[in-house]
């Protein structure tokens, strides 16, 4: 994603003009800070921008993913659901005792 183009506006400014800060942000990669009293309260990036800053979240978990398991600290899909049944089937014992 890339730093060069930042722009800043006042809420304030911009709620009438919302079809202007979305062309911005499609038109190049370009962030619009949206701001109320100097403090930034939004930013506005395009569908490109935030696919890449989900494809890079999403290599960063299934890294961590790769290391968890290669310590063996990830519990296999199998036994999350077996605890699972047991917590539902002490749940309905619980409740039919009422």
């Amino acid at each position: 994603m890339s730093n060069l183009y930042e722009d800043y506006r006042e809420i304030d400014n911009v709620r009438n003009k919302l079809d202007a800060i979305i062309d911005l942000v499609q038109s190049e990669p370009r962030r619009v800070f949206l701001t109320r009293k100097g403090k930034v309260q939004a930013i506005v990036i395009g569908p490109a921008d935030y696919e890449d800053l989900w494809n890079i979240e999403f290599e960063r978990d299934m890294k961590v993913g790769d290391e968890e398991e290669a310590r063996g600290e990830v519990v296999p899909h199998t036994e999350v659901l077996r605890g699972l049944d047991e917590f539902i089937r002490k749940h309905r014992e619980q409740k039919n005792e009422m």
